[in-house]
């Protein structure tokens, strides 16, 4: 029997990274966490696409440091190093773990494909999210950045998983659930924020086209979704 497998985006999905994100820019900057986070989620995905490829910790830096700057806000040294300090004790959700265990229980190989550094996802691992993962391909191993085709393509040439046999789960339409689906993989979206670009789920690139094979609040229902969602495989 082939091995079947659920691949995750962490940050965002798993870990909660708008908690974690607002506490560390609210030690640096009191006040002003919120606004500072909205804007570098806008520089980020700029930082990523420069050449030469930059690690995660350098884009946090550098996408905190144009936040800053644009804000008006004087940061500088060790300030503007702190969410790569802080990222591997942010919280996972609440939901997480156990959603994550009863998914091995029912068989399931799991993985993750995230944006960001091995060293950070170990120190996740080691802390907020003690759950054993059979996979791990970060963006650093592949110098590429999802939506990107690094982690996709990588994870296909290490496992060659058959279309019913790997479902990708993420937060994100642009950097998960799209080149998944894209690619003949079932997704699943978990709208865990109210983030403008996920309100477009339903549709692709302007067509008719669903995304997501299926759409949760949070991890909770996910073991149940997947029964449901498999049950004709």
């Amino acid at each position: 029997m082939a091995d079947r497998w659920v691949t995750f985006d962490c940050y965002g999905t798993i870990i909660d990274w708008r908690t974690g994100m607002t506490e560390a820019l609210e030690s640096v900057a009191p006040g002003r966490a919120v606004e500072l986070m909205e804007t570098y989620y806008r520089h980020e995905p700029a930082v990523e696409a420069e050449s030469p490829f930059r690690n995660y910790r350098d884009v946090l830096e550098e996408g905190l440091r144009r936040a800053a700057g644009e804000l008006k806000i004087p940061l500088a040294g060790q300030e503007l190093r702190v969410l790569s300090t802080t990222l591997p004790s942010w919280p996972s959700f609440g939901d997480s773990v156990e959603a994550l265990q009863e998914l091995q229980r029912d068989g399931y190989r799991l993985g993750i494909l995230t944006n960001t550094d091995a060293d950070l996802m170990r120190g996740t691992l080691a802390g907020p999210l003690p759950v054993e993962f059979d996979e791990v391909i970060t963006a650093e191993e592949v110098e590429s950045y999802k939506p990107g085709d690094g982690m996709f393509d990588e994870f296909v040439a290490r496992h060659r998983p058959s279309p019913q046999d790997w479902i990708h789960v993420g937060n994100s339409v642009w950097h998960d659930c799209e080149p998944a689906h894209q690619r003949g993989f079932r997704t699943v979206f978990v709208h865990r924020s109210d983030n403008p670009e996920n309100n477009e789920w339903i549709h692709i690139g302007g067509t008719d086209e669903i995304c997501a094979d299926l759409v949760l609040p949070d991890l909770a229902g996910l073991p149940q979704g997947l029964r449901d969602l498999t049950k004709d495989d």
